[in-house]
């Protein structure tokens, strides 16, 4: 069953709580997958990734329990290889994970920064097919600002996990609770959309 926390700023120590419940284990023992690629484009979006690798350390979560996965080594989905075609062991770093090799880890984490460049590489590499399928297998996916829209309704050609278009970093929190319709959703700092199976609501 699905399980997807977008957020904001990430978790606070309400939202942390229910999170660790969903993933079953506690964080020494919990593997982790770190997308960066939406904070490729300059050095303040680079301090974004840096935040994220603390927080997740702040978890509890062993830095060698984290794997940094970024999008932008892979090749584009369908490209033949050339004049390294004779190399058959690829590090998994730097080509595209199975829905089987996804599910090895407990939760995969998108980081903040441009949603646009994000969604784009995801896209290029045909990432969301595998990423989609180890989802719906148990991988439990937290969103972080842009992280959190290219699951949204912000982008066509986006995750499609909520028909909503999300903003983060509101200056008001929005309305708690159950999600009605498919309006835009301003989400402030510190606020969660979870969504668990069919269920969707602001906590």
């Amino acid at each position: 069953m699905r399980t997807l926390f977008l957020t904001s700023g990430g978790l606070n120590e309400k939202t942390a709580e229910l999170f660790w419940k969903c993933i079953g284990k506690g964080p020494i023992n919990t593997k982790a997958i770190l997308v960066p690629s939406a904070a490729a484009g300059n050095d303040g979006a680079r301090e974004g990734f840096i935040m994220c690798i603390e927080r997740l350390m702040h978890m509890g979560i062993p830095l060698n329990n984290i794997l940094v996965y970024n999008l932008e080594f892979l090749f584009s989905d369908g490209y033949q290889r050339t004049f390294s075609s004779y190399i058959n062991d690829i590090p998994v770093q730097f080509r595209l994970m199975t829905a089987e090799e996804l599910n090895q880890y407990d939760m995969i984490v998108f980081c903040g920064g441009n949603a646009y460049t994000l969604l784009s590489e995801v896209n290029r590499t045909g990432f969301s097919k595998p990423l989609k399928q180890a989802i719906e297998n148990g991988l439990v996916y937290l969103g972080i600002s842009a992280g959190s829209m290219i699951a949204a309704g912000n982008y066509a050609d986006g995750l499609g996990y909520l028909a909503n278009p999300l903003i983060p970093h509101a200056k008001n929190e929005c309305p708690y609770g159950e999600i009605q319709g498919n309006t835009l959703i301003e989400l402030a700092d510190g606020q969660t959309i979870l969504i668990n199976g069919d269920e969707q609501k602001i906590i």
